[in-house]
């Protein structure tokens, strides 16, 4: 079935969203599958779908027969508006994003989605120095309660959480899920080793890789798809 470019108005203000939505399957009868709704890294430091990171997730949980969901926050992509300075508004950007994903009238040709991973790559190669994107920390915040949810965070910018989200910083803090996955490289630019394994239990080190997974995508998703196989 082929890609569709959508566009999804915020529930802050009706800002359009740019998506992107894909699936190996179309729907029939009562048929279900699982879905995924997948965050960028920073807009204005170059951060958008078109990201390795997300190209990576996309196609591997396209090819397990999830519904994949990429994302444009606003301001980045074809979305319109701008990047905000306390991440709130892409915090509204993401749940609308989740309440349209979840409404069974909004895909008719794709399969229903009966469970979800909320995922945020932070990985941008476009950003000339900052690499760090905010789309991690803000899909940790998004509480799911319509269907069973799983978090799936890459490259967490703990360490500079002060300058994505400024006066509402702590808020992007609270602790993980229960169903929470941290990846992220042991080379990371922005957030040390410790900080990860003290702030979330089931972290994962990938040797060698940085904040931006250039060369490294294809680890990333052996480590995933180990993940996802205990979701099953």
């Amino acid at each position: 079935m082929p890609s569709s470019t959508l566009f999804v108005e915020s529930r802050q203000d009706k800002t359009p969203l740019e998506i992107l939505v894909s699936s190996n399957q179309t729907r029939t009868d009562q048929q279900q599958a699982p879905g995924i709704i997948i965050a960028h890294p920073y807009g204005p430091l170059g951060g958008s779908m078109n990201n390795n990171v997300v190209i990576a997730l996309q196609q591997y949980f396209k090819s397990k027969g999830y519904v994949t969901i990429c994302m444009n926050f606003r301001g980045c992509g074809k979305s319109k508006g701008r990047t905000s300075w306390t991440a709130m508004p892409e915090r509204e950007d993401y749940m609308s994003i989740v309440d349209y994903a979840l409404n069974d009238s909004a895909l008719p040709e794709y399969p229903r989605i009966h469970k979800l991973i909320l995922c945020a790559s932070s990985s941008t190669y476009k950003a000339p120095c900052f690499g760090y994107s905010f789309g991690a920390m803000i899909a940790n915040t998004i509480d799911c309660a319509s269907v069973p949810c799983a978090y799936l965070l890459i490259s967490l910018p703990l360490g500079v959480m002060w300058a994505l989200a400024t006066t509402k910083a702590s808020f992007f803090k609270k602790p993980p899920h229960d169903k929470t996955l941290c990846i992220y490289g042991d080379h990371d630019q922005f957030t040390r080793s410790s900080r990860f394994k003290d702030w979330c239990h089931d972290a994962i080190c990938i040797p060698d890789a940085d904040h931006f997974w250039m060369n490294f995508e294809s680890l990333l998703v052996e480590q995933v798809d180990r993940w996802v196989q205990t979701l099953q």
